[in-house]
């Protein structure tokens, strides 16, 4: 029950015999803190993986030389040997159809050796060619939901320039000869080639890195004493993406629980290891949370007295009171007014003073943004002792312009509390591999809260939260 006690120290009243009529103190228990308030946040983190990158790993993998020596590699010939040196250059890539696509432009020269068969005589032959092409192909990569990237890797060889030339036979083509050793060659080394890839592109390590680090626990004020927790709780991931042409795109989704707390002592933080991934589309950036910001009870005082200084609380014809000062404070989880009045002059009861103790409690008005005072009620006993003494005093039509008085604008403390918030958010240390932009946009009354003797307004921040992962490098 919400009580209100009055004193009344009359003078110059004889109907009233000055009794004080002390304040009957709620029993206040004060507690260590505010309710931890837990919110929902996604941290959005766009992953970019530049092809510059992937091509220096391939350029860096990629055998610089291919040489072999094969025998009998052909029908034309007999105790035929071919053998051949080729060196590529460096490697260039490119996008297509979500591929990276590569292209390395190969030289060098191959010799053969062996006998050509005219039935009734065996020409031998010995000739040297230089040779020229390419060696192409494409990547793509997918991810498993242990976060192991899987490269893709398809290549090819297009030779340009691979003929023999036999005297006063003409030219023997070794284009599909060459083609197929280097194929081969190739893809032997592919699944070397492969693993480096893996190697170098070791997302779920960074991942891996970046999750832990989001365990985090950060006072971001003294006084009152505020703490932050943030703890993720699953993970998302984006498919690669290779629209813009010179980088891998994906997203990571970070859901992450944001408990905030009006608290001497810290907060206990439940560590969770990297859960198994999950895909979709897209990845938000938007993100809600619950903070708690101290209302000034100064500065609702101040507002206080230079509205309602000399203002009248009309009772009856008879009796109109004029406001000295009224002032709030916080007991416990209750709101104490302190009314300091006279009677009007004109009044039959002129010279008449006194004080009034009303209890009630606080209330936003999302309507009018308006933070009031509500529910006034008298205490018990003291309702008796007016009864007796001053019974004009109990009529509602006091209470009630008492309570029309009591109202708040919150537009100003709201715009602070913004910029509060927003120093609150970058207190929070975010690892430093993560170049993070947290911005509040908006900010939300939730309710408001009467505790240890302080009025704190518990808002909903809405805004962006993303930040940019460069792995690969």
């Amino acid at each position: 029950m919400i009580f209100v006690l009055i004193i009344i120290i009359f003078s110059s009243m004889t109907v009233f015999i000055g009794r004080d009529i002390q304040p009957k103190m709620p029993e206040v228990t004060l507690v260590n803190k505010l309710k931890s308030e837990r919110s929902e946040s996604i941290l959005n983190l766009p992953v970019k993986i530049p092809l510059a990158n992937i091509e220096k790993a391939l350029n860096l993998n990629i055998p610089e030389t291919f040489v072999g020596t094969e025998a009998n590699l052909t029908d034309l010939l007999s105790d035929d040997n071919l053998t051949y040196k080729i060196n590529r250059k460096d490697l260039s890539i490119g996008t297509r159809n979500n591929l990276i696509t590569f292209l390395i432009p190969i030289s060098g020269t191959a010799r053969i050796k062996g006998k050509i068969n005219l039935g009734f005589t065996e020409i031998p032959v010995s000739a040297q060619t230089n040779i020229a092409g390419t060696i192409f192909g494409d990547l793509s990569l997918g991810i498993d939901n242990q976060w192991n990237i899987k490269p893709n890797l398809n290549v090819s060889t297009n030779l340009t320039k691979a003929e023999v030339p036999i005297k006063n036979v003409g030219t023997i083509s070794i284009r599909n000869l060459i083609k197929k050793q280097v194929d081969q060659a190739i893809n032997k080394e592919k699944p070397k080639l492969i693993a480096e890839l893996v190697n170098k592109l070791n997302l779920k390590a960074e991942v891996t890195k970046q999750w832990n680090n989001l365990h985090l626990l950060e006072q971001v004020n003294e006084d009152p004493s505020i703490w932050i927790k943030t703890e993720p709780q699953s993970i998302s991931f984006k498919e690669f993406d290779l629209s813009d042409g010179e980088n891998i795109q994906s997203g990571i989704g970070i859901k992450i629980f944001v408990d905030t707390c009006v608290c001497k002592e810290s907060l206990a933080i439940n560590f969770k290891p990297l859960p198994n991934l999950t895909i979709q589309e897209q990845i938000i950036d938007q993100f809600l949370i619950n903070l708690p910001v101290q209302v000034s009870l100064d500065e609702l005082n101040n507002t206080l007295q230079s509205k309602v200084r000399g203002s009248s609380l009309s009772i009856d014809e008879n009796l109109k009171l004029i406001v000295n000062e009224i002032n709030l404070s916080a007991l416990g989880e209750k709101i104490l007014v302190k009314v300091d009045f006279k009677a009007d002059k004109s009044n039959f009861f002129k010279g008449a003073k006194g004080v009034l103790y009303l209890w009630g409690k606080i209330f936003y008005d999302q309507g009018s943004n308006n933070l009031k005072i509500v529910e006034l009620d008298y205490d018990i006993d003291t309702k008796n002792t007016l009864i007796s003494t001053a019974d004009l005093l109990l009529k509602p039509v006091l209470l009630q312009q008492i309570e029309e008085r009591l109202s708040f604008p919150l537009d100003q403390q709201l715009n602070r509390a913004k910029d509060e918030v927003n120093g609150y958010i970058q207190k929070i240390k975010l690892p430093s591999e993560i170049d993070a932009n947290i911005k509040v946009k908006t900010i939300e009354v939730e309710k408001v809260i009467v505790t240890n003797n302080n009025i704190y307004l518990v808002l909903i921040a809405n805004g962006n939260m993303s930040a940019f992962l460069n792995i690969g490098k």
